[in-house]
């Protein structure tokens, strides 16, 4: 099983990318789609560190919880406010305030926060909570669109975990496609 924390990490990458693409998108259908994708990525991210990661991370580091709590709520405000805006003048700096913000998070949850919980957590938690992660994007719809950012060694790391026969010999596209099929999403 792929180490959750890996997994995060990779949605930190696909949320990077998701707003690189939006700040260079026109205004129109296509930059309201992508918002919307990023809206729909970050809240499931979101949740799952909330209800399944930040409880371990609190009982390591108090401080270091409440202030990501902190910062996934000033994201939320930040997505709304893209929402509110994203035909409007204003949105790109709403989409900077964003991106701004995320940068942040991100760096302490990958420099702090991870190793903390890396080498606090037992190998049997890291792969249940990979597991509750991997389910809730399939019951979201998601886990598909989630695999294009993943690598290879991880994506056959978790076509294991769903049993995937032949997945050593499998282009990225074929796991994909055989995760998808295997989790039901």
């Amino acid at each position: 099983m792929p180490d959750v924390f890996t997994m995060l990490e990779t949605d930190h990458r696909r949320v990077e990318a998701l707003l690189a693409e939006i700040e260079e998108t026109e205004e129109g259908p296509e930059r309201e789609a992508l918002v919307g994708t990023l809206t729909r990525a970050l809240q499931l991210h979101m949740q799952f560190e909330e209800s399944e990661v930040y409880p371990l991370l609190e009982r390591l580091d108090e401080e270091m919880e409440e202030e990501a709590e902190v910062e996934h709520q000033l994201a939320r405000d930040g997505l709304t406010k893209m929402t509110e805006l994203v035909a409007a003048p204003g949105f790109g700096a709403a989409v900077d305030m964003v991106k701004a913000g995320i940068s942040h998070h991100v760096e302490e949850e990958e420099q702090e926060a991870f190793p903390k919980l890396r080498s606090a957590c037992d190998d049997a938690t890291v792969e249940q909570l990979a597991q509750v992660l991997l389910q809730r994007k399939a019951e979201a719809g998601t886990l598909a669109d989630d695999l294009e950012a993943a690598t290879k060694d991880v994506l056959s790391e978790i076509a294991g975990q769903f049993g995937v026969e032949g997945r050593s010999s499998m282009t990225k596209a074929q796991l994909i496609e055989a995760i998808t099929a295997a989790s039901g999403a």
